[in-house]
């Protein structure tokens, strides 16, 4: 028993690293397709679905193993040139499997091995699309010509929206990994977080059209208030009432929606 116990503790501690290493890809690849590689954006956002799917196999493997999923949010750098964050892309994928591949063989649990083993198969087809993109792309992404007072204005109402749809989306994932982890109940708070996941996107492909980079802070999982969000996405609708109409759509759509939420 203790030595079963010691093989689950050395998978949780390495497949906490992979869990964080998804989480970087996650936000990485989500700010380069809402900003400067909005020209690749769909196809980009493909690989970051894949990621999180990554990210959720990882996590309900951790929990099985008696672990908890670490979710601590990773510090995205800016890049402002779509060459370099798309060499920026090849390297993180080459990082990743060179980093899977260890953990592959440093992992004794046949299941846990096979899950991994699926995970690149996963990565050495981003790293292909990476490649490909990188080799179709030539010159600078579109230059953004607005104020900078104007962009700094609408950076601090749209980034609020950010940190409370990236606080709600990890809020629902450890409570879907570790309160409710049977199957129905966990894809119930894991929709929710798909939900806060869509929410960042509208907000994020936004502020990309503005060149702003959204940012991805240290959040408390553990306080999440949704009469917070409501009075902040309220607060942001008024300004955009007056400094940007065009975002209403998408405001009233996601005020809707965390409405619906708090009935369920």
């Amino acid at each position: 028993m203790a030595l079963m116990e010691s093989q689950d503790s050395h998978a949780v501690e390495l497949l906490n690293a992979d869990l964080y290493g998804e989480h970087d890809a996650i936000l990485y690849y989500l700010t380069h397709a809402w900003t400067v590689a909005r020209q690749h954006g769909h196809q980009i956002l493909e690989i970051a679905y894949d990621e999180m799917r990554h990210f959720k196999w990882l996590a309900h493997t951790i929990v099985d193993l008696g672990g908890t999923p670490d979710l601590k949010p990773p510090d995205v750098a800016p890049v402002t040139d779509i060459q370099a964050a798309l060499k920026k892309d090849v390297e993180a994928e080459i990082q990743a499997i060179d980093q899977y591949q260890d953990h592959i063989e440093r992992i004794s649990l046949k299941p846990v091995k096979a899950l991994l083993q699926r995970i690149v198969v996963d990565e050495q087809d981003h790293l292909r699309q990476f490649r490909e993109l990188l080799d179709q792309t030539h010159g600078e992404p579109e230059q953004v010509e607005r104020p900078e007072k104007v962009v700094s204005r609408v950076a601090t109402q749209l980034q609020q929206t950010i940190r409370l749809e990236y606080q709600q989306m990890l809020a629902y994932l450890m409570r879907s990994f570790m309160e409710t982890h049977a199957r129905e109940m966990g894809m119930d708070m894991e929709e929710r977080s798909i939900d806060e996941m869509r929410h960042m996107g509208w907000i994020g492909k936004r502020m990309g059209m503005w060149g702003i980079q959204p940012k991805f802070p240290e959040v408390d999982i553990d306080e999440v208030a949704h009469t917070e969000e409501e009075a902040i996405y309220r607060d942001v609708r008024e300004w955009a009432q007056v400094a940007m109409p065009s975002m209403l759509p998408t405001i009233d759509r996601i005020l809707a929606q965390e409405e619906y939420h708090v009935t369920r």
